[in-house]
C-alpha cells in the first residue's frame, strides 16, 4: 500500500475529519400506506381506497 503524501490533498473518495464518507446510494425515505400496509390492497382484495392502490399516501 502507497503511503499518502501530505503535500497532496486526499483523493475525492477519502474521508477526511472535516469530510465524512459519502454512500453511493441515497438512503430513500417512502410512507407506506397506514391503512393497507402498502399492499394497496385491503383484506377483501378490493383497491384500498386511501391510498388508490398505490401503497403510499
Amino acid at each position: 500500500m502507497p503511503t499518502p503524501n501530505p503535500a497532496e490533498p486526499p483523493a475525492a473518495s477519502a474521508p477526511s475529519a472535516d469530510r465524512p464518507p459519502v454512500s453511493p446510494v441515497p438512503v430513500v425515505r417512502r410512507w407506506v400506506c397506514c391503512h393497507c400496509g402498502g399492499t394497496g390492497l385491503t383484506g377483501d382484495g378490493d383497491t384500498c381506497p386511501h391510498c388508490h392502490g398505490h401503497g403510499h399516501d
